[in-house]
C-alpha cells in the first residue's frame, strides 16, 4: 500500500452507528406516545420492547436486546431506534449493561450505541409517591423507587401532564428533577419531545449519568448550592461513626417523617450499621419508603468511605432536626470503644444481607 492510499483509508469517516434510545415510564400511553414522537412513526407502529417476552430479569434482557439491536446494525441499520421499556424494567441495569456490551462489541462490524435515555413521568406520580406530605394510598416501594431512580437516570424527563396541574406542583416537580438529575433535559409538553439537538444524549451516557447524579454530585462537590431550588433543598450528612440498627430503624419509623422534617422525597447514599461492621450498605429512601441492600464495598477497601455519606433531598426540609435524628443514632462515645464484638450483639430491624464471600 502506497503512503497516498494509507492516508485515504486513515481519513476515511468513521460509520454511521445505529443509536439506541430507551424509552421509561410507568403510565404506559404517555410512555408509548412519546416513544413515537421520538421515533417519528404513526400510531400503530410504535416501538415496543416487552421485557417479560423472554425473561423478567433486567440484565439479561438488557444482553438480549444487545443481540438485537447488534443484528440490526450489521444488517444495516443506522439513524435511531427507539426501544420502548416495560414499567418493570430496571432502566439502569438495562442501560449500563446495554451499553457495556455494545461498546466491547463495536469492533465486530458497523457500531451501535447508547444514545438517550428518556423518562416519561406525570407530575401528579412525582407528587403523590414522592413530593405529597400526606402518606400514600398504599406503601409500594417498586413504584415508589422506579419513579425516582427512573428520574435520576435520564437525558431527558418528560412532564407527560405538565400542561394540566398546577403551576406550583410543576415548579416543586421540575425543581426535584433538577436536583436529583442536574444534567438532564427537561420537557414540559408531549407534543414537543421530538429529538432536538439541544438533548444531553450521546455515547456513552449510562456511564456519564452514573457519575453525574445529584447524590453523587453533592457528595463530590462540597461548593454545589444547598439553598431551595425551585422549592427543593439538598442536605448532605456525614460521619465517621457507625450507626446503631435499632436507633436508625426508630428514626425513619418516627422522626424522619414529615411532620418532624419536612418532606424527604428522595435520599441515596453509603451507610454503616454497626452490627455490619465489614461492609457498606447502600441507603435510598423514596417518599415513604426505605430500603438499605448489601453493596461489595468492604470496610477495607481504600476507596470505601468512612462511616455514613447521605444525600436528602426534599420540600421544606428542616435541617437542624435531620441532622439531630441521625446524630442521635450513631454510636455514643462508650458504644464506639465497646468494639465491633459488642457491636454485632446489638438489636438490627433491619433485613439480613446475603453472606459475602471474600476471597
Amino acid at each position: 500500500m502506497d503512503r497516498s492510499t494509507e492516508a485515504r483509508d486513515t481519513a476515511r469517516p468513521p460509520a454511521p452507528a445505529l443509536r439506541v434510545a430507551l424509552v421509561s415510564g410507568s403510565d404506559a400511553a404517555a410512555r408509548s406516545q412519546v416513544s413515537r414522537m421520538i421515533a417519528g412513526v404513526p400510531a400503530e407502529d410504535a416501538p415496543t420492547s416487552d421485557i417479560t417476552d423472554e425473561t423478567e430479569d433486567s440484565g439479561e434482557f438488557a444482553l438480549v436486546l444487545a443481540e438485537r439491536v447488534l443484528a440490526a446494525a450489521h444488517a444495516g441499520a443506522t439513524g435511531r431506534t427507539v426501544i420502548e421499556l416495560d414499567a418493570e424494567a430496571d432502566v439502569m441495569e438495562v442501560g449500563f449493561v446495554l451499553e457495556t456490551e455494545l461498546e466491547g462489541r463495536r469492533n465486530e462490524g458497523p457500531p451501535a450505541e447508547l444514545h438517550d435515555l428518556v423518562t416519561v413521568a406525570r407530575v401528579r406520580d412525582v407528587h403523590r409517591w414522592l413530593l405529597s406530605a400526606a402518606p400514600a394510598p398504599a406503601v409500594d416501594f417498586v413504584t415508589a423507587e422506579s419513579l425516582a431512580s427512573q428520574l435520576e437516570f435520564a437525558t431527558v424527563v418528560v412532564l407527560a401532564d405538565a400542561a394540566d396541574v398546577s403551576p406550583e406542583q410543576l415548579r416543586s416537580t421540575v425543581g426535584l428533577v433538577q436536583r436529583l438529575n442536574p444534567d438532564a433535559a427537561v420537557v414540559t409538553s408531549v407534543a414537543t419531545a421530538r429529538q432536538p439537538t439541544g438533548w444531553p444524549g450521546g455515547r456513552g451516557c449510562a456511564r456519564r449519568i452514573g457519575r453525574r447524579m445529584g447524590w453523587t454530585r453533592a457528595l463530590a462537590e462540597p461548593a454545589l448550592p444547598a439553598a431551595s431550588w425551585n422549592g427543593v433543598d439538598v442536605l448532605v450528612f456525614r460521619d465517621p461513626r457507625p450507626f446503631h440498627p435499632d436507633r436508625l430503624f426508630d428514626a425513619v419509623r418516627h422522626r424522619l417523617v414529615p411532620g418532624q422534617v419536612g418532606r424527604i422525597a428522595r435520599s441515596r447514599g453509603l451507610v454503616q450499621l454497626a452490627t455490619r461492621p465489614d461492609h457498606h450498605g447502600s441507603w435510598r429512601s423514596a417518599g415513604d419508603t426505605v430500603s438499605l441492600d448489601p453493596t461489595g464495598i468492604g470496610s477495607w477497601d481504600p476507596d470505601a468511605p468512612v462511616g455514613q455519606e447521605m444525600v436528602f433531598f426534599g420540600e421544606h426540609l428542616d435541617r437542624e432536626e435531620i441532622i439531630a435524628a441521625l446524630h442521635a443514632c450513631l454510636l455514643t462515645d462508650d458504644e464506639l470503644l465497646a468494639g465491633p464484638t459488642i457491636w454485632r450483639r446489638y438489636g438490627d430491624p433491619f433485613p439480613a444481607w446475603p453472606l459475602h464471600h471474600d476471597h
